[in-house]
C-alpha cells in the first residue's frame, strides 16, 4: 500500500505543477498582447483584410438580383394567361439558348452547362400558418461562373439572363393570338355556300368579342404606328357583319345558290323535323306546368313561409316562393324554348322554299365565289390589324409583368463582413494560443 502511494505521488506533483504553469503562460501571453497592442490590432486588421479580399475575389465570379412578378395572377401562383407559374423555367433549354446567343457563346458552352451556373430561390420561402403556404412573388436569381465563361463578367451574364427570360415569359404567357389567326382553308371543308357564310359569321363574332374585351380594358389605347384603336376596329367588324356579310347571305339565299341543292334540302328537312319534335315536347311541358299552377291552392301562398334562395344564392324566408313559383319559372323557360325552335323552323322552311324556287346558274355561282373571296380577304385584313394593335398593347402591358431590381449584393455581402470579422477573431485566438504554448514549453525547458 505504501509503495502504491509512493508511485502515485510524482504523478500528482507533476499534474499539480502543469496547471500553474499553464495559467502563468496564459497570463504572460495576455501581457505580451497588451504590451504590443498596436501590433495586435494591426495583425487583426491584416487577418480581416485578408478574409475580405478572399470573399471579394470569390464574389467577382457571381452576381445576384431580385426578380419580382407584378401582375394580379402572380399571388395565385399563375401566369398572366392563367397557366401554372414555374420559376425554374428560367433554367430551361430555350432560355439558355437565348442567353448563349446574347452572350455570343455559341460553341463554347452547352445549355446544360450554363444552367448549372444559375440558382433561384424565393425571397419568402416559408410557411405562414398551419398548412397554408405563402406564394412568393419575388425571387433571388444568382449567376455563378463555374469556369465555363472567361471573358464575360457574372454581372453582365445575369443582365442578359434577365433579358432572355423576360422575353421568353412574355412570348409564352403574355400573348394568346390563336383566336386572331384566320385561315381561309377553314371555309373549304364544306362546299356549300351557306356553310361558308356561317363560318364567316362565327369568326366575325369571335373577333368582335375579343376586341370588345380589349376595348373595355383600355379605351384610349392607340397604336403608335398605325393610329388604330380597339374602338375603330370594333366599328369595322360591325360594318362587316351588318352590311357585307348580310349582303352575301341575302344574295345566296335569294338566288337559291348551292353546290348540292338536293342534299342541302334534305338536311334542312331533317332539321325542321327535329325542331318540330322539340317544339311539340316543350309545348306539352308548358301546358302541364300551366295546369299545375291552376290546380295550386292560391290560399297557401299567402300563409306558407319557406326557406328559399335569391339570385345571389342567399337564403331567406319567403311567402311567395313555393312549388308554384318553380312551375311558373319552368313554364316560362319552355315557352322561350318553343319560340326559338319556331324561329329555326320558319328560317329553314324559308331556305327550303328559296332553294326549290331558285334558278342559280354558273354566273351567279361565280359571283358568289368572288363575294366569299372578298369577304375572306376583308376579314383576314381586319384580323391582321387587330393582331397588330393587340401586340402593341400587350407589349406595353407586358413590360410591367416582371421587374428586375439592381444587384441585390451589397458592399457588406461582397466583402463578407460578418464572416471576415469572425475569421479574423478566430485567427487572433489561434495566435494567442500559439504564443501561450510557446511560453509554456519555454518555461518547461528552463525548469528542466
Amino acid at each position: 500500500m505504501k509503495l502504491k502511494n509512493i508511485l502515485k505521488a510524482p504523478e500528482k506533483a507533476t499534474s499539480a505543477g502543469i496547471m500553474p504553469r499553464l495559467k502563468r503562460s496564459l497570463s504572460d501571453a495576455a501581457g505580451e498582447f497588451r504590451k504590443r497592442g498596436i501590433k495586435v490590432v494591426a495583425l487583426f486588421m491584416c487577418f480581416f483584410l485578408a478574409f475580405c479580399v478572399f470573399h471579394c475575389i470569390g464574389n467577382l465570379h457571381s452576381a445576384s438580383t431580385i426578380m419580382s412578378l407584378d401582375y394580379e395572377e402572380a399571388s395565385k401562383g399563375l401566369t398572366p394567361n392563367g397557366m401554372r407559374f414555374n420559376v425554374f423555367e428560367i433554367r430551361s433549354p430555350e432560355v439558355m439558348e437565348r442567353l448563349i446567343d446574347y452572350a455570343e457563346l455559341d460553341g463554347k458552352i452547352t445549355p446544360d452547362e450554363l444552367s448549372e451556373c444559375i440558382s433561384v430561390k424565393a425571397t419568402h420561402d416559408k410557411n405562414i400558418s398551419g398548412n397554408v403556404n405563402y406564394i412568393s412573388t419575388s425571387f433571388v436569381v444568382k449567376f455563378t461562373n463555374k469556369g465555363f465563361i472567361n471573358r464575360t463578367s457574372a454581372k453582365k451574364m445575369l443582365t442578359l439572363l434577365c433579358k432572355a427570360y423576360s422575353e421568353y415569359f412574355v412570348e409564352h404567357y403574355g400573348f394568346n393570338h390563336s383566336i386572331l389567326s384566320f385561315d381561309a382553308d377553314d371555309l373549304k371543308f364544306n362546299d356549300e355556300y351557306l356553310m361558308a357564310v356561317d363560318l364567316l359569321d362565327l369568326k366575325c363574332r369571335q373577333l368582335e368579342k375579343y376586341v370588345d374585351l380589349r376595348s373595355r380594358e383600355s379605351k384610349n389605347y392607340q397604336d403608335p404606328d398605325t393610329g388604330m384603336t380597339f374602338s375603330s376596329l370594333k366599328e369595322r367588324l360591325n360594318d362587316f357583319y351588318t352590311y357585307d356579310l348580310a349582303k352575301l347571305r341575302s344574295y345566296i339565299i335569294e338566288n337559291g345558290i348551292a353546290k348540292d341543292k338536293n342534299g342541302l334540302i334534305s338536311m334542312l328537312d331533317y332539321k325542321i323535323r327535329m325542331d318540330s319534335l322539340m317544339h311539340n315536347k316543350m309545348m306539352a311541358a308548358y301546358d302541364e306546368d300551366n295546369k299545375g299552377v291552376k290546380m295550386y291552392d292560391a290560399a297557401m301562398s299567402a300563409v306558407v313561409m319557406i326557406p328559399t334562395q335569391d339570385e345571389q344564392k342567399q337564403y331567406y324566408m319567403s311567402r311567395t316562393k313555393t312549388g308554384m313559383d318553380n312551375m311558373v319559372k319552368h313554364a316560362q323557360e319552355q315557352l322561350t324554348g318553343t319560340a326559338e325552335r319556331m324561329e329555326h323552323i320558319e328560317y329553314n322552311t324559308y331556305l327550303t322554299e328559296k332553294l326549290k324556287a331558285g334558278t342559280a346558274n354558273n354566273t351567279k355561282m361565280e359571283k358568289a365565289d368572288a363575294m366569299i373571296k372578298d369577304m375572306e380577304v376583308s376579314l383576314d385584313k381586319i384580323a391582321t390589324d387587330i393582331q397588330t394593335v393587340d401586340s402593341g398593347y400587350l407589349n406595353t402591358k407586358a413590360r410591367n409583368y416582371i421587374s428586375i431590381s439592381s444587384d441585390s449584393t451589397g458592399f457588406a455581402e461582397q466583402i463578407g463582413l460578418v464572416s471576415s470579422l469572425l475569421g479574423a477573431v478566430l485567427m487572433l485566438i489561434v495566435t494567442f494560443i500559439g504564443v501561450s504554448l510557446r511560453i509554456f514549453f519555454s518555461d518547461k525547458e528552463m525548469t528542466a
